[in-house]
């Protein structure tokens, strides 16, 4: 089913965005977004995409060009910030570091989403060397009790 949904979409809306989606390791339990730019991203915010209000959470990216190909954050000067329903900032420019998940290398940070309710996680960022366009991700989390 993740994998048929968009191409659905990207064939009824006339984009060709699916070869990257596809090229993104399917992993349970994530949030596979695209932006404007053509890069994709898939985010995991533990446990299983649902975290837990008041505990800080480790949170994942892994980055892909439309060609399929990963970006590695060293070449990426990414940033992670997070948002609370009302749009005011939680958390800007969180430290990023490389974790490995399931063999492929991710962006990882750690968020503490501090009550019960919807947040955004915002990833951006632009290639060192050229290679991809500036790009601005946003994810919709929702928190919940512990």
């Amino acid at each position: 089913m993740h994998r048929i949904l968009p191409i659905f979409i990207s064939t009824v809306c006339g984009l060709s965005f699916a070869p990257m989606i596809i090229a993104l390791p399917l992993i349970a339990h994530q949030n596979q977004m695209v932006s404007a730019d053509s890069i994709g991203a898939t985010i995991h915010v533990d446990p299983n995409d649902i975290p837990l209000a008041g505990e800080a959470s480790q949170t994942w990216f892994m980055l892909a060009q439309k060609d399929g190909s990963m970006i590695a954050l060293e070449n990426c000067d990414c940033q992670v910030m997070a948002y609370d329903s009302n749009n005011e900032p939680l958390a800007h420019h969180l430290p990023l570091s490389t974790i490995s998940v399931q063999g492929h290398e991710a962006i990882g940070t750690t968020i503490t989403f501090p009550t019960p309710g919807s947040y955004t996680v915002v990833l951006s960022g632009e290639s060192k060397d050229g290679s991809f366009s500036p790009f601005r991700i946003e994810f919709p989390i929702m928190a919940v009790n512990p």
